[in-house]
């Protein structure tokens, strides 16, 4: 994507991309049920959307990170329904923790290779800038996508689905600290906060659609996930904006 069209790694980035995931675990599993066309079904209608985002935004001149944001919500709805796929009962039934371990060793090596071919991985812009968003970096995103899923259903299997929201939350905390603080510093340190932050998004978005306490059901939690999700981003930055507008 064009630098104008990305956006840049700050609060208002780490809020979008957790809220994103949780929306996408909502927004997956309504898909999947609510389409009739399964947890495969409609993930060829999801890589068209997404190619046709990709493609229209290499013909936009104008600078903001719509098309982004548009990429990562379709990234995380599939990958929402591939996870389930793999993991569940009905198909694939692989172990949900070796498959765990398996989608962690992927994306270490895809950040490698990534922290390779990236030229500001190690300056000093590369807490404030992106990875290259080329096709290894959404190979990346989707296998971050798919472990979040994986590995927060495994934590809700062991601790339930509260204790899990609640406690990935706070490790997310930490480690955005410490991504704030230059502890994690590096192209690697970005892949596990997107890590991180998809295992918690799916613990969230779960416990609100599931959860007897909240009681919203899957309808209203993929609604209120996603007004609060575009919400954020849009008012956030018309915020910022009315901040730099000269007055008078």
């Amino acid at each position: 994507m064009k630098f104008t069209h990305v956006p840049t790694i700050n609060t208002r980035y780490w809020s979008g991309i957790a809220l994103a995931s949780v929306f996408g675990t909502n927004l997956g599993d309504l898909y999947a049920h609510e389409s009739g066309l399964g947890l495969l079904g409609g993930l060829p209608i999801l890589v068209v959307l997404f190619l046709c985002v990709y493609a229209a935004e290499r013909f936009d001149k104008f600078g903001h990170d719509a098309y982004y944001w548009l990429c990562i919500i379709i990234m995380r709805t599939g990958a929402t329904n591939i996870a389930d796929y793999m993991a569940g009962r009905r198909h694939m039934h692989i172990d949900r923790l070796e498959l765990t371990v398996g989608l962690g060793v992927l994306l270490a090596v895809l950040s490698f290779l990534e922290a390779r071919s990236d030229k500001v991985a190690n300056t000093p812009h590369a807490l404030k800038t992106l990875p290259n968003t080329n096709p290894l970096y959404w190979v990346a995103m989707l296998t971050a996508g798919v472990f979040g899923t994986v590995f927060g259903d495994w934590c809700q299997g062991v601790v339930g689905q509260g204790l899990a929201a609640v406690g990935l939350t706070a490790i997310l905390l930490v480690v955005l600290m410490l991504y704030r603080k230059d502890v994690l510093k590096s192209v690697h340190g970005y892949w596990l906060a997107i890590a991180v932050a998809r295992t918690t998004g799916t613990a969230i978005g779960d416990w609100l659609a599931e959860s007897k306490v909240a009681n919203l059901g899957l309808s209203l939690a993929t609604v209120l996930s996603g007004v609060a999700f575009v919400a954020v981003l849009v008012l956030w930055r018309s915020r910022r904006v009315a901040e730099a507008t000269p007055a008078g």
